[in-house]
Order: structure tokens, then sequence, then C-alpha cells
């Protein structure tokens, strides 16, 4: 579009030179052809004065000189304009007017010729008569009548130039006219022409801020940002930049798939860090710290320590084998979830053993909580890979720890349930822990 509204200028201004050129050099120079022949058609009248005031050869044959000299002049300046091809004009009323000037000039030298011979005989020869006076006064009367002949031929001539000057002159406002109409034109036709191409230019400009730069800043948006999804990278089109964001959709999907997979990792080695793994109960690692934290706390209240053991545990794994064995730990684990409240710190402390600390429980409560616990344990075998094995367990409590020293407590508990595995196991004994020593 660009190409084609400077072409289109280019065309114009080349037409209207082109014009100019054509009025310069056709119409001027007619225009001037005509001016210089009226010029000439006019001293041709001033020549034949001369001629007519010549008083001897000499003088007439320069004036004969002058005429013959404009004579030529006129002959090529109506030749000239008569090739001018944008007259359309009968040049025959101008030629037969130059012959008939022409020809009365040749009279009037005749006659001029005739007077200045008579003149001499008749001043300088004796025996003068007055015929020849009467033919001396009749050449005089001719060339007076010639004279008056060539003046109204001359102004003929004039005015019928002066016809084709002006024809010359309208035709070349006429020309100046158009040229101004057709550049008008050309110049609506630039403006339409320039306005479609800036229309053109702003719909390619939008085309490519929506199909090209648009989804260039969307994709890099999405890029920016801190997590970028895949279902946040635009995929659209079959073009380069489709390839692209395709491939950076496959990109981000596999940065986002092997991050998953690392959050999975690091929360399964921190779940592992404080929980254990076979009963996904709290660890002894983690369940250490937590106690340490509460005892160092002012306003914990009172604890309960308990300690829990399976009962001939290694026989288990001697007859059915570890992963039975593996198998009756995690359903204890989840008997105990089950059993016990939700506030109570719950951890796995060895094999088979387990521990929990019971905060803001009355002992009494505890004790009977945990009676209960052991009583539906032995009560209730445990179905295994479709085996039905009895199971206790034996446990040692002891509270209360108003004094917030858990891991003495804890001791106790531990003690408490050594008595009851030398008592005989599957039972419980509890422990009541006042000011540092203990009282069973």
């Amino acid at each position: 579009m660009v190409l084609a509204v400077i072409s289109l200028a280019l065309l114009s201004f080349s037409q209207y030179k082109k014009t100019l050129d054509d009025v310069a050099q056709h119409q001027v120079h007619a225009l001037m052809s005509a001016t210089r022949l009226v010029q000439q058609a006019e001293g041709m009248v001033n020549a034949s004065a001369f001629l007519l005031l010549a008083d001897n050869h000499f003088k007439r044959r320069q004036a004969v000189f002058e005429i013959e000299d404009r004579k030529e002049w006129i002959e090529s300046l109506i030749a000239d304009f008569s090739a001018y091809r944008g007259i359309q004009v009968d040049f025959s009323q101008v030629g037969q007017l130059n012959q008939a000037l022409f020809s009365n000039l040749n009279r009037i030298n005749t006659l001029v010729s005739q007077r200045i011979d008579r003149r001499v005989d008749v001043y300088f020869q004796e025996g003068v008569t007055r015929e020849d006076v009467r033919q001396l006064e009749l050449i005089n009367a001719e060339i007076g009548e010639m004279i008056r002949a060539n003046h109204e031929l001359s102004q003929d001539l004039t005015v019928t130039v002066g016809q084709q000057v002006s024809h010359i002159r309208e035709e070349i406002l006429s020309e100046v006219k158009a040229i101004h109409q057709d550049m008008a034109t050309r110049e609506i036709w630039l403006l339409y022409a320039g306005g479609l191409a800036f229309l053109v230019v702003l719909l390619i400009a939008f085309y490519i801020n929506r199909s090209v730069v648009g989804r260039i800043i969307q994709l890099q948006k999405a890029l920016s940002l801190d997590r970028p999804k895949p279902q946040d990278i635009p995929v659209t089109g079959k073009d380069e930049i489709a390839w692209m964001a395709q491939s950076v959709h496959r990109y981000v999907d596999k940065i986002n798939a092997h991050e998953r997979q690392i959050l999975e990792i690091n929360a399964e080695l921190s779940f592992l860090a404080t929980h254990d793994a076979l009963t996904k109960l709290y660890n002894r690692h983690y369940f250490d710290r937590k106690i340490n934290e509460m005892s160092r706390g002012s306003e914990n209240g009172f604890f309960c320590a308990a300690m829990i053991d399976i009962d001939w545990f290694k026989s288990v794994n001697d007859r059915y084998g570890h992963d039975v064995g593996d198998q009756v730990i995690i359903k204890l684990a989840g008997h105990l979830q089950t059993e016990l409240p939700k506030s109570a710190l719950l951890a796995r402390v060895g094999g088979e053993e387990f521990a929990v600390i019971f905060q803001q429980m009355p002992l009494d409560e505890t004790a009977a909580l945990l009676e209960k616990l052991r009583i539906n344990l032995a009560e209730q075998p445990l179905e295994v890979e479709e085996l039905v094995i009895s199971v206790t367990a034996s446990l040692g409590l002891a509270g209360y720890c108003e004094d917030g020293d858990l891991i003495a407590c804890l001791k106790e508990a531990d003690q408490a349930l050594y008595q009851a595995k030398r008592r005989g196991r599957n039972q419980l004994v509890v422990r009541r822990v006042e000011k540092n020593h203990a009282k069973k």
C-alpha cells in the first residue's frame, strides 16, 4: 500500500511536469510566435512608410531590403505558428492576408521606382508635358491607395493573429485549469490511498500486537510468575510462537512434576524425621524433643506418662515371622490411636514399646482408660493375613508430674512397666509421683 501511494504520487508529479513542459514548449512558443508575428506585421507598415518616403533609388532599396527581411521573418513565424498542434484554425486567411500585403508592397515598390524616375524627368529634363505631370499624380494617388490597403491588410492580419493569440491564451488557461483539476483529483486519491494505507498499517499493527506481541507478553507474564503452571502458558495457533509456547508448556509441566516429586520427597522426609515409618506414629526423636519442650514450659500444668509394651512379642515373630509381627505392631498402633484421646502425645519409642503423655488429665481417669484399653486388647484377638493372633500388653503409668519434670515421670512409668512384666504381664501398674519421690 505504501509503495502504491508513492507510485501514484510519482505518477501524478510526472504527468504534472509533462503537462507543464508541453505548455512551455508548445503553447508558450506559439504564443511568442504569434506575438512576434503581430510585431513584424506592424513593423511592415513602418517599412512601407520608409519605402513611401524614399526620394531616390538608394533609399528605396534600403526600404525594400528591410521589407524582404521582415517578409522572411513573417513567413517563418507563420510556418511555426501554423505548425502548432493546439490551434484549430484555418491559416489560409492569414496566408492570404500576408500574400496580399506583400503583393501590395511589391506594387508600391514599383510605383515608388516609377515616381522617382518621373520626378527626375520632371525636375531635370526639359519638355515635360502636362501628361507627365498627370502620370506622376496618378502614381502618387495609386501609392496612397496601396498604402491605405496595406494599412488595412496589416490591421486585418494583426486582428486575425490577435484572435489566435487570445485562443492560445484560452487554451493555456484551460490546460492550467485542467492541470489543477487533475491534481485536485489526484490529491483526493492520494488522501484516500494514504488513509487506506494508514488503516492497513493500523490493522497490521493490531494484528501483530494481538497475534504476536500480545501472545509473547502473555508468555512473558506467565514465565515471570514465581510458580508458573502449565495452564498459565497460552498455547494458541500453529506458528513459531505456538511451538515455543508448547515447548515452554512441556518444560514448565516437567519442572512442576519434578517440583511435586521433590516436595513429596521432602514432605515424606520431614514426616519420617518425626514419625515412625511403620506405624506412622511419632518416633523416639520427636518424642524426646517434645517432652523437653514441655518440661521447659512454665504453664503446662500436670501430666501423666504411660509406657506400653506388647507381651511375648518375640514369640510372635518367631512363630509367624517378622512381617506378621510388623502387622501386629501396626494393628496395636491403630488401636491406641482409636482408644486414646486426641490431646495425648503418642509415640513408638522401641520395637514393640510405646509411650504416651497425657496432659491435664487426672491420674485415676487415665488409669481407667488404660485398663479398659488393656482388657479390650486381651479380649479381641488381632486378625492379620487370615490369622487370628491373641495379643496382650503390659502398661506402666506414672502421675502426677506437677513440677513439669516429664523425664522423671517417664522413668517412673518405665519402672512401673517393668514391674508389670515381673508380675506376670498383661496388667497395668500405676505409680503416683509427688515432689521427687515415687509412691506405689
